[in-house]
């Protein structure tokens, strides 16, 4: 199996960014609903929107390069 930053990169980084989101939403709704925002699930929200942000831009980066060095030996 060859190595596709598509799959290794692009599709791991969705989910987390995806859960970020998901943990956001609920944060946002307890926030408005009149409840205190915690801390650890903040930064945990955070911490996984933005990791999983950078890891979709870099699946999608590494796939073109990939792309183009294919293109160039062809």
């Amino acid at each position: 199996m060859e190595f596709s930053p598509l799959y290794w990169f692009t599709l791991p980084g969705f989910v987390l960014c995806s859960v970020g989101l998901y943990v956001g939403l609920d944060l946002l709704q307890t926030f408005y609903l009149g409840g205190s925002l915690t801390f650890g699930p903040t930064v945990l929200m955070v911490i996984l929107t933005v990791i999983g942000t950078g890891m979709i831009f870099t699946g999608i980066l590494l796939h073109s390069i990939s792309g183009l060095l294919q293109y160039i030996r062809e």
